[in-house]
């Protein structure tokens, strides 16, 4: 069995993997993918040196499971690109492409989605993303220092519940469409007993349009792909860590939970003061994490009103393709982790135009010459000046609350450094259009053998804020393109 990091010598040949059990109780076995297609991934640089992205190889081959060619480049065994962004795009039983599941192909692998049943090190379950734990293998030179090496972890260890913080435990799945479910249905082994299974999910907006909340439902497709929520007898639900169901009638909101219970969280580095997990402060907000509202009943979960840290900086949440823009500090020269956000654009921001000084059809030459920006860049902290200190880290200035100091505009010399230092660039703060959930799900035998967790993303006109400078609420609002699909409740949403 792993623990949290495995000291292993240099000398020591790799490739066996974690022993994985199974207990003997009613189980999710697999995610039924009969409406997933998979796409070409983004980011390749050899598109003819494609694997099939589900037919896994034994550990530590980088070797074609069809062909037996071997990989060469950075190509993993999963068949993508190291680095590039994988998809399956996710189809309704109309065949309309609703959402897609993503992941970028590292440690995280195709299809993006994967079971864990009797976790190897808390024996708990969960729903989370595919492939390889790094953090689990240290290597070691005969001095002691970590030489450590993407082979030498990859495929030691499957991704497990219990696997360290911020080590892509975290399924993506991304809406297309406002008002369009988009569903996951999950095939289950009946034995008699109850399972509960955390939700390990991050949830991103592109539909185009702002976005007030969203729903999340559990029930059941029919032949015909008619989906009717789970009623008051049936043995799936919603429920705390506890695994006691919630009621049918009255919420339990996140307000009174305990953080990773249920929750959708805007990303730490964007919002939020220092925790058990996070030693540095949100950018916008150092004080205050944004969330939805999550009001949750036994069958079905109701995100809604956006903090107002948020709102009051953005109005309603964005979409991934009308974003704000950030320029980025990379500390490390390490393309997986996450670069420090130092400062953000005022005004329109054009990723293509900052980064390559051309202009757009969005963006004029002074905007690109501007690096993306149509207005003021200004940052939320204490300056941009980076200093480096006497081991090689970086002095990162602190954040400043706006209820301190209000954010400073860069000069004109501060953005000519860092235009000429490669270690900045200009980029869309992602993050504004994706959240965190946590939940959970009790799952009992069911007859239909299967279930499905339904989201569906939606905006209230008359509940949204509108975003200082903006014409309302509803900006980038985008009429659903192919039909309407009512989100039909069958227990109270109302918070009592």
């Amino acid at each position: 069995m792993k623990k949290t990091r495995k000291l292993i010598s240099a000398a020591v040949a790799l490739g066996a993997l974690a022993s994985f059990s199974v207990a003997e109780a009613g189980l999710i076995t697999e995610w039924d993918q009969s409406h997933v297609v998979p796409r070409t991934p983004t980011n390749i640089a050899d598109p003819g040196f494609i694997f099939d992205q589900y037919s896994y190889v034994e550990p530590g081959y980088l070797t074609d499971p069809v062909t037996g060619a071997v990989s060469a480049g950075g190509f993993m065994p999963s068949g993508w690109a190291l680095y590039s962004g994988g998809s399956g795009g996710i189809y309704n039983p109309g065949g309309a492409l609703v959402g897609a599941m993503t992941w970028k192909e590292r440690d995280t692998q195709g299809p993006g989605l994967s079971i864990v049943n009797d976790d190897d090190i808390t024996h708990e379950n969960c729903i989370m993303s595919t492939g390889w734990n790094p953090d689990s293998t240290v290597v070691l030179d005969p001095y002691g220092n970590d030489i450590t090496e993407m082979s030498d972890w990859w495929g030691i260890d499957k991704k497990q519940c219990s696997d360290p913080f911020q080590s892509s435990k975290r399924f993506k799945l991304v809406s297309y469409e406002l008002d369009a479910p988009v569903d996951l249905t999950f095939n289950v082994q009946n034995n008699g007993a109850n399972e509960v299974y955390r939700l390990l999910m991050k949830y991103g907006n592109q539909t185009g349009s702002r976005v007030t909340g969203f729903t999340m439902q559990l029930g059941f497709l029919d032949a015909n792909g008619n989906f009717t929520e789970a009623g008051l007898a049936d043995p799936v639900s919603f429920a705390p860590r506890s695994g006691v169901p919630y009621s049918y009638t009255v919420p339990s909101t996140s307000t009174i939970l305990k953080q990773g219970e249920l929750d959708a969280l805007q990303a730490h580095g964007l919002f939020g003061a220092p925790d058990q997990h996070h030693t540095t402060y949100g950018y916008f907000n150092p004080y205050v994490r944004a969330t939805f509202l999550m009001t949750a009943y036994k069958t079905h979960i109701v995100a809604s009103d956006l903090s107002p840290v948020h709102t009051d900086l953005f109005g309603e949440w964005l979409p991934s393709n009308h974003l704000k823009g950030g320029l980025y500090f990379d500390a490390d020269n390490i393309i997986y982790t996450d670069n420090i956000l130092m400062a953000n654009c005022t005004g329109n921001f054009d990723e293509e135009a900052g980064q390559s000084g051309i202009a757009t059809g969005e963006c004029n030459q002074a905007c690109a010459d501007n690096l993306g920006c149509d207005a003021p860049w200004v940052t939320y902290r204490q300056s941009v000046n980076i200093t480096m200190n006497g081991d090689g880290t970086w002095n990162i200035p602190a954040v400043v609350g706006a209820d301190v100091r209000q954010p400073v505009a860069l000069t004109a010399t501060e953005l000519a450094a860092i235009k000429a230092n490669p270690a900045w660039a200009p980029a869309d703060i992602d993050d504004l259009a994706n959240v965190n959930i946590n939940a959970f799900v009790n799952i009992g035998d069911l007859p239909s053998g299967n279930f499905t967790l339904r989201l569906t993303p939606t905006f209230a006109a008359s509940e949204a804020t509108t975003e200082p400078g903006t014409t309302g609420p509803a900006e980038f609002f985008v009429t659903p393109a192919t039909t309407t699909y009512p989100v039909t409740i069958t227990a109270p949403s109302t918070v009592i």
